[in-house]
């Protein structure tokens, strides 16, 4: 059997009553509606009901999230989201309200190369140490974001998807201007990494 090619990293958060929300409110909730004890047959059962929101822990933005009419998650093409991962680490110095430029790529592609067509693309700001302090990683929408211009840049590279440490590349009150342009353009963008 030959060996696979690639190196799998999961970079999901856990599921729990107090991850992190855009609402700030419970958004998941796990219960056992069923139990083995409650089975009267020989093959016994274990029924769980979960209740959350979509855009909830680590998750996927299909085009269909902001653009009506467009791409939803199940009609993404699976090559799509395999694909080879570039990791831009700006965390250092970041704070709060950091709008990250597109002098973070054009460093990254100096050192590296510039990023091939068909690459997913990873901003890792560090936020993500404030995980297990939700009103922390929340922090009244103010988390380090991306700049227009670099979902713009990115999209010239022809990359397939972006992720990010934070709820979201946009804070709320920028206009979401990454997800209209990714989105837009028929990519992905993946959340809470």
């Amino acid at each position: 059997m030959k060996a696979f090619p690639y190196t799998i990293i999961d970079l999901t958060h856990t599921l729990s009553e107090t991850t992190p929300s855009w609402s700030g409110g419970c958004g998941f909730n796990h219960e056992i509606a069923l139990d083995y004890s409650d089975c009267q047959d020989d093959v016994k059962f274990r029924v769980q009901k979960l209740k959350m929101h979509a855009g909830i822990g680590t998750h996927i933005d299909a085009p269909a999230h902001a653009i009506p009419g467009s791409t939803t998650v199940d009609d993404l093409k699976l090559e799509n989201l395999i694909s080879p991962c570039v990791c831009i680490d700006v965390s250092k110095d970041i704070i709060a309200d950091s709008l990250i430029s597109p002098d973070a790529v054009l460093l990254f592609e100096k050192e590296h190369g510039k990023i091939e067509p068909g690459s997913f693309v990873i901003i890792y700001t560090g936020w993500d140490k404030f995980w297990n302090e939700p009103d922390q990683y929340r922090n009244d929408h103010q988390f380090p974001s991306i700049s227009e211009e670099i979902a713009v840049l990115l999209l010239e590279r022809g990359i397939t998807g972006l992720g990010i440490d934070t709820l979201s590349p946009d804070t709320s009150s920028s206009g979401f201007p990454v997800h209209k342009h990714l989105l837009g353009a028929g990519k992905y963008i993946i959340e809470n990494i």
